[in-house]
């Protein structure tokens, strides 16, 4: 398991609201299944300094479980972790 320190900014590809691949860098991973979701949201009574993320643990053509989560401020998508 890798669990970095500071997320990997990622690039998520969609089909029908599903995740179908993820890019970090110049990698890309197929995306085969959504293994688990949920949703944090913390010290939302702050407003602009409240935490609203998405997160999802995908399982990769390779095998490989990524978990990823999306800031729901900014739309943009981080790597937090792998278990390979």
């Amino acid at each position: 398991m890798r669990l970095f320190s500071e997320p990997h900014p990622v690039r998520l590809e969609w089909y029908e609201g599903e995740p179908r691949s993820l890019r970090v860098a110049d990698r890309r991973w197929t995306v085969v299944e959504v293994v688990r979701r949920w949703r944090v949201d913390v010290e939302w009574w702050k407003g602009e300094g409240a935490t609203s993320r998405d997160h999802l643990t995908l399982r990769t053509a390779d095998g490989t479980l990524c978990e990823v989560f999306g800031d729901r401020r900014t739309g943009g998508w981080f790597l937090q972790r792998l278990l390979d």
